[in-house]
């Protein structure tokens, strides 16, 4: 089985330390903090493992792009999968309810 290298985006990276640093200091809920940032830490390395068996993004133009979702509590971490160069690009790391689409295509336009 191949394996693929995950590479965390600057972006993704600052999501999921905005949502630790809301659960923790907004919310005063360290333990969940810490829960969250496990199970993201689990879930994340675990795409090196047949990436591809994630559903593609609930919108066409993101699914036409090639983006998946997996779902880390009430977050969903958005990545790209390049078989070239046998990585997993985590892209986005957002709050399930929020308009993900939108911030999704937003961030991924090149300006």
């Amino acid at each position: 089985m191949k394996s693929y290298h995950v590479h965390i985006t600057t972006a993704a990276e600052r999501d999921l330390n905005r949502a630790a640093d809301y659960i923790e200091f907004s919310l005063k809920n360290p333990l969940a903090t810490d829960n969250l940032v496990d199970e993201a830490e689990k879930v994340l390395s675990g795409l090196s493992r047949m990436p591809e068996r994630f559903a593609l993004a609930d919108d066409k133009l993101l699914a036409a792009w090639g983006v998946r979702f997996v779902q880390v509590k009430n977050y969903l971490a958005f990545y790209t999968v390049s078989q070239t160069s046998n990585t997993v690009y985590i892209l986005r790391f957002l709050y399930g309810k929020s308009n993900w689409a939108l911030i999704l295509r937003s961030s991924m336009i090149p300006e």
